[in-house]
């Protein structure tokens, strides 16, 4: 009785790196799974950098948080037009809109965020360069992170803040841009 047990946890660890069926491999549920695994990955992100801006204080600014709003809308838009006409299946279309209704939803944060009105403080800059260098160094493993590193870059920069943090911020928009124009080179050599 204790051997099947103790054998149990290997079968079932090995169970999961077993292939799986040859319809998971479907072109159409390749396409519907890498546009929603893709979304989700930008709202996590995109709720990373909301909860970073609302405790730095950024939200008071209304016009901010409007501006945050359109740009986090945009990839929703892009993926509900992508899935409405090249996926077929309509199992594939209710994964996405759900995928898409998450991320309006949480796009849609920051204008509510802005009706707190929590004061940035002189460390805002700081707190906000040193996150978007925390992600451009993440971007040498996740390349699409380093848009989040530039836009957080862009942010620090904009505010009032001392020599260093700007210095920081030119270094991280330079590193920002150098890596994306790679890997939009990269993309374009393999296509």
């Amino acid at each position: 009785m204790t051997c099947s047990r103790a054998l149990l946890k290997p079968f079932s660890i090995l169970s999961l790196l077993a292939p799986m069926p040859a319809m998971a491999l479907e072109p159409t549920t390749t396409n519907v799974l890498m546009q929603a695994i893709s979304l989700s990955g930008f709202c996590f992100i995109n709720l990373l950098l909301t909860i970073l801006f609302f405790y730095t204080g950024k939200y008071q600014s209304e016009r901010f948080a409007k501006m945050h709003t359109l740009l986090s809308i945009i990839p929703a838009i892009i993926s509900l037009i992508a899935s409405l006409t090249y996926i077929d299946a309509a199992g594939g279309i209710s994964l996405n809109v759900g995928v898409i209704i998450v991320c309006v939803a949480l796009s849609l944060l920051p204008i509510q965020l802005s009706h707190s009105r929590r004061a940035p403080t002189h460390n805002t800059p700081k707190i906000i360069a040193a996150f978007a260098a925390l992600l451009l160094l993440l971007s040498y493993f996740m390349v699409p992170l380093s848009l989040f590193a530039v836009a957080a870059a862009h942010v620090a920069a904009s505010s009032q803040s001392s020599l260093k943090v700007k210095s920081l911020c030119v270094t991280i928009l330079t590193l920002g841009y150098c890596h994306l124009g790679f890997w939009a080179y990269q993309i374009v050599l393999h296509s």
